[in-house]
């Protein structure tokens, strides 16, 4: 499987396990200011970094227990394949069930089986994390046990990088095995802070499982934050931070492998730029309508000099619309194409499930989507109540499809 292919799994698989809750509770509040209005002062830094560290945790906790994780487990259980070659202790036919298994878009990065302490097949990536285990059986017999994962110490790096925007490194039994910044394992404390090149990043370790056993040891880096923030409540440091979570995320709905995806869908209908060419609309409604039922698009539409000619999609509100023109076969721009591919509902429990705190997404009065209805105004930044409960609120703008504004507003209780 790519890395490309790995990456925009893990992302996938975040959404499928949004219903974990809240699975870190150690690390998820900093310390609390001597009341929720004064200056956070010496807690800032401890307010800061906690949800960048929480979002990290809740990654990899759903990397080992998510939906997509008992999805995967599930599938090598049943396989029938498998199950066969196991039974007959046969290892050439265990490795071809196996490698159909890792290679069927389950998105597994690598399986391993043995019965009666013997190796039948292992397939897969050589620098894999969080491995779940299971057994196979037939009638209630045990077969055979598995090791298998759906995720490897790049693709987490990536996670943290692109979806928390921190740095990471990486070792195993004290060797470096990944780093995306100039830090050595050696000169990490288990908690703290550090500089790199003459930068002061705030530190925290963890442990996650090493594939096939093992533990392999993850330290997070922050960039410290600017003294200004010391002057603010810790609730609205917190929010801040976790908005700042909220917009990569946002980020990932514009430039992510699903738009990538989408996008070259949309170059591989070569019939649609002839439809269009020849003012045939019908053909290409039905075109377009087709690209969408077939998966990757949340919402397209199709305009010829400004003028909307096909479109089709759910009724879901969308977000974060991208733009593209579509060439004719002398590669000029004959008509231009408004796509999206997520949803506000799906975005806001995503946000959600990375910061931990309630998010809300709309546009003027109406919401699009969100973890709760919400108080009936908002401050773009500050402190509201909602139901008994003071929260503090941080806020960034966006767009909705297929045009317009809208608005992503993050609630730390506070």
């Amino acid at each position: 499987m790519s890395r490309t292919a790995r990456i925009a799994t893990s992302l996938l698989a975040i959404f499928a396990i949004l219903a974990i809750g809240a699975l870190v509770a150690a690390g998820a509040t900093g310390g609390p200011p001597a009341t929720v209005t004064s200056a956070c002062g010496a807690a800032t830094p401890s307010a800061y970094d906690s949800t960048a560290l929480a979002a990290v945790l809740r990654i990899a906790a759903g990397e080992r227990d998510g939906n997509a994780v008992h999805r995967a487990v599930h599938t090598i259980e049943t396989n029938a394949a498998l199950l066969s070659a196991v039974s007959a202790r046969d290892p050439v036919a265990t490795r071809s069930a196996v490698l159909a298994l890792v290679f069927n878009h389950m998105h597994i990065v690598r399986l391993r089986v043995s019965a009666g302490g013997t190796l039948l097949a292992d397939v897969g990536g050589p620098r894999v994390l969080a491995p779940v285990q299971g057994k196979l059986r037939s009638g209630g017999r045990v077969l055979a046990t598995f090791t298998m994962s759906l995720q490897d110490d790049l693709g987490y790096e990536l996670l943290i990088s692109r979806l928390v925007g921190q740095h990471s490194v990486m070792s195993f039994r004290g060797k470096l095995v990944l780093r995306d910044i100039a830090a050595q394992p050696a000169t990490l404390p288990n908690s703290g802070t550090t500089l790199v090149r003459g930068v002061r990043y705030l530190v925290h370790s963890f442990y996650v499982g090493h594939f096939p056993s093992g533990r392999l040891r993850v330290w997070l880096l922050v960039r410290a934050p600017a003294r200004s923030l010391a002057r603010k409540p810790c609730a609205q440091v917190r929010a801040d931070e976790a908005a700042a979570i909220a917009r990569l995320a946002y980020s990932r709905a514009s430039r992510g492998s699903a738009v990538q995806f989408a996008l070259n869908a949309l170059s591989k209908e070569h019939d649609l730029p002839v439809a269009l060419a020849a003012g045939d609309y019908a053909s290409a409604s039905t075109l377009v309508t087709g690209l969408v039922g077939r998966g990757g698009f949340g919402g397209l539409q199709v305009l010829v000099g400004g003028h909307l000619v096909a479109a089709a999609g759910g009724t879901d509100p969308l977000i974060s619309p991208v733009r593209a023109p579509i060439l004719d076969a002398g590669g000029a721009v004959i008509a231009r194409a408004v796509l999206a591919v997520q949803n506000a509902s799906g975005y806001a429990y995503l946000a959600h499930y990375l910061t931990g705190d309630p998010v809300l997404v709309r546009s003027g009065a109406k919401q699009l989507g969100g973890t709760f209805p919400g108080p009936a105004v908002l401050p773009n930044s500050g402190r509201v109540s909602y139901r008994g409960v003071y929260y503090r609120v941080s806020s960034f703008a966006g767009v909705r499809y297929p045009s317009g504004p809208l608005r992503v507003y993050v609630l730390a209780a506070g």
